[in-house]
C-alpha cells in the first residue's frame, strides 16, 4: 500500500512535512485539524488529503478561496507526484512512499500531542472516550503512583493488541529512563525485552512512534533483533511542559498490526500519564519540603525548650557545687527543687515526644479502667507542684462505668491539661476544678481553671504541634499529645475561654471506646 510524504513551503521555503496515509489528513485554521494553517486566506476546515486505491487524492471541503492544483482551482482530484497544490499562501509538493502499510512508520510530534488529546475527548463517536474516562477516573480514586500507572498500562493491554507494554519515567538525578511497571512484569534481574534505541528516540524528538517493520526501521538496535520485535508504538508521557516518560508496547513476533488509530489512543493516554506523574511528583517535593520544614520547627522548639531545662539543672547544680565548698545544708535545699522541677520537665517532654510521634493508625492497649480513681491518682501527683503555686485543686466525682481505655495515655492526657490549668493559675494563685460525668453517650472529664484566659486570637491553634502561649517555659506538644490520645479513642476534647475569665477543657470519650 502506498503512503505520501507531503512538503509544506511557504514564500519558497520548506517549513513543514508529514506523511498521508489512509486515514487522511485534514488542513485548515481550526485547532482540531491535523495541519493546522495560521493564514487568512485559509478557512477553517480546508481542505483534506488522503490515499484510495494506492492514489494520493485531494478534496476542496467547501472553502472560501478553493484549493490549486497546478494552477486550477479543483473540488476534488488525483494528485501525482511532482504536483504543486495551493492552499491560501502555503504550497504543497507530493512524492510517493512505498512501505509495508499505510501506517509502517508514523510519528505525532510533541506540540501536536495535545491537539490529539483534545480532539479525541471531544469527537466521542470514534469509541475511543471509555479508556480516556477510565483512566482520567483512575487519576482521583489512586494515590499510590506505582499502583497508578500499573492499571493504566492493564487498560492499555484490554484495549490495544499489544503482546508487551512498559512505563518508563525519567528519574530524578540520572535524568536517564527507567523501566517503572511491565506487563508481563519483569523481574529486576532480568532486562526488560523492549528497544532502547527507539525509546530514546521518543525522549530526544519528544514525539510518538509507530513502525510496523522494526526489523528494518530499527536494523541497527540489537535489542530489536534479538527479542525479534515487529510492530511497535512508543508515546511520551507528556506533562504541562515537558516529557517526564514514556509508554512503549510491540507485538513482539506475533504478527499485530497497529494503525495511526492505536497511536492517538496511545498518545492521548500517555497526556494523561504525563500529568499523573508529574503530579506526584509535585506532592512529593512538596511533603519533603514540608518534612524539612517541620523538622526545622520541631527542632527549633525542642532544642529552645531543652535549652530552658538545661538552665534549670545548671542553676541547681551551681547550689549544690556552693554547699559542697561551704559545706552549708541550705543551698542544697535551694539548689535541689530547680534540678528536680528540670528533670520533671525534661520527663513530660520526652513522654510528649513519645506520644506525638507514634504512627497515626497505632491502637490504644484497651483496659477496664475507673477513671475517678485514675484522676485521684493524677491530682495526688500534681498536689506538690499546686502548692507551690497556690493553686487549689478540686475534684468534682460523677458516677462512672468503667471504660475500656489506655489508663496510661488516658493519664498522660489528663495530667497534660491539669498542668497546663495550674500553670495557668500560678502567677496569682487561683483554683483548678476537674470534674468527671457520664450519660448515655460517654464519660465527660472536665478541668477549669481561674487563670487569665486564652487570647481570642490564638484559641484556633490550640491543639496544634508547637503552638504554645507559655513562650519559654512551653514546648507546644501537651495539647496535641492530648487531641491525638483523645481521637485514638474515638473522642473529642474541646476548649472555652474568655479573656480573664480562665478556661475549660472537656475529654469526651464515647461508651463505646475500644474493645474489650
Amino acid at each position: 500500500m502506498a503512503r505520501y510524504d507531503m512538503a509544506m513551503r511557504k514564500d519558497g521555503a520548506e517549513i513543514n512535512n508529514f506523511v498521508v496515509g489512509r486515514d487522511g489528513v485534514i488542513i485548515g485554521r481550526a485547532s482540531d485539524c491535523d495541519v493546522v494553517l495560521s493564514d487568512s486566506m485559509v478557512s477553517r476546515h480546508h481542505a483534506r488529503f488522503w490515499v484510495e486505491d494506492r492514489l494520493l487524492k485531494v478534496e476542496d471541503l467547501g472553502s472560501r478561496n478553493g484549493v490549486l492544483v497546478n494552477g486550477e482551482r479543483v473540488t476534488r482530484l488525483r494528485v501525482e507526484e511532482g504536483d504543486n497544490i495551493l492552499v491560501g499562501t502555503h504550497e504543497f509538493l507530493v512524492t510517493p512512499r512505498e512501505k509495508q502499510g499505510d501506517d509502517a512508520n508514523h510519528t505525532l510530534s510533541f506540540e501536536k500531542a495535545t491537539g490529539v488529546y483534545d480532539k479525541m475527548v471531544a469527537d466521542h463517536k470514534k469509541g475511543h472516550l471509555p479508556l480516556m474516562y477510565k483512566a482520567s477516573l483512575l487519576l482521583g480514586t489512586i494515590f499510590n503512583l506505582d499502583e497508578l500507572l500499573q492499571k493504566i498500562l492493564r487498560l492499555i493491554c484490554e484495549e490495544l493488541p499489544v503482546k508487551r507494554a512498559f512505563i518508563l519515567t525519567m528519574e530524578k538525578g540520572t535524568n536517564k529512563p527507567q523501566v517503572r511497571v511491565s506487563i508481563p512484569k519483569v523481574k529486576a534481574s532480568e532486562q526488560p525485552e523492549f528497544s532502547s534505541t527507539l525509546v530514546s528516540q521518543v525522549f530526544k524528538e519528544r514525539g510518538a512512534v509507530l513502525t510496523l517493520n522494526a526489523q528494518e526501521d530499527f536494523a541497527a538496535a540489537a535489542s530489536v533483533v534479538e527479542n525479534d520485535i515487529q510492530a511497535v508504538m512508543c508515546v511520551p508521557l507528556i506533562g504541562r511542559e515537558k516529557v517526564a516518560g514514556a509508554i512503549y508496547v510491540d507485538g513482539g513476533d506475533s504478527g499485530v498490526v497497529f494503525t495511526t488509530g492505536h497511536l492517538e489512543i496511545l498518545t492521548a493516554v500517555g497526556r494523561i500519564t504525563g500529568i499523573a506523574v508529574e503530579n506526584a511528583r509535585l506532592y512529593q517535593e512538596t511533603v519533603e519540603s514540608e518534612r524539612l520544614a517541620a523538622i526545622g520547627e520541631a527542632t527549633a522548639s525542642m532544642g529552645h525548650c531543652i535549652k530552658n531545662i538545661l538552665a534549670g539543672i545548671k542553676g541547681g547544680a551551681e547550689f549544690v557545687d556552693v554547699a559542697i565548698g561551704k559545706e552549708d545544708w541550705k543551698y542544697v535545699q535551694k539548689g535541689w527543687p530547680l534540678v528536680h522541677r528540670a528533670t520533671s520537665r525534661m520527663e513530660d517532654l520526652v513522654l510528649n515526644l513519645l506520644t506525638f510521634s507514634r504512627e497515626p493508625d497505632a491502637q490504644p492497649t484497651a483496659e477496664s479502667t475507673d477513671l475517678n480513681k485514675l484522676i485521684n491518682e493524677l491530682i495526688e501527683s500534681v498536689q506538690n507542684a499546686a502548692d507551690r503555686a497556690k493553686v487549689t485543686l478540686k475534684f468534682v466525682p460523677g458516677e462512672l462505668p468503667h471504660m475500656h481505655v489506655d489508663s496510661g495515655a488516658i493519664y498522660r492526657a489528663m495530667l497534660n491539661l491539669v498542668q497546663n490549668a495550674i500553670e495557668a493559675c500560678e502567677e496569682d494563685g487561683g483554683t483548678v476544678t476537674i470534674e468527671s460525668k457520664a450519660d448515655r453517650a460517654g464519660v465527660s472529664m472536665i478541668v477549669r481553671d481561674t487563670g487569665p484566659g486564652i487570647e481570642r486570637a490564638f484559641q484556633p491553634e490550640l491543639f496544634k504541634a508547637f503552638a504554645t502561649t507559655k513562650g519559654s517555659r512551653g514546648t507546644g506538644l501537651g495539647l496535641a499529645c492530648v487531641k491525638k490520645i483523645v481521637v485514638a479513642h474515638g473522642g473529642t476534647v474541646t476548649a472555652k475561654s474568655t479573656k480573664g475569665k480562665g478556661a475549660t477543657f472537656t475529654v469526651f470519650l464515647p461508651s463505646v471506646t475500644l474493645s474489650p
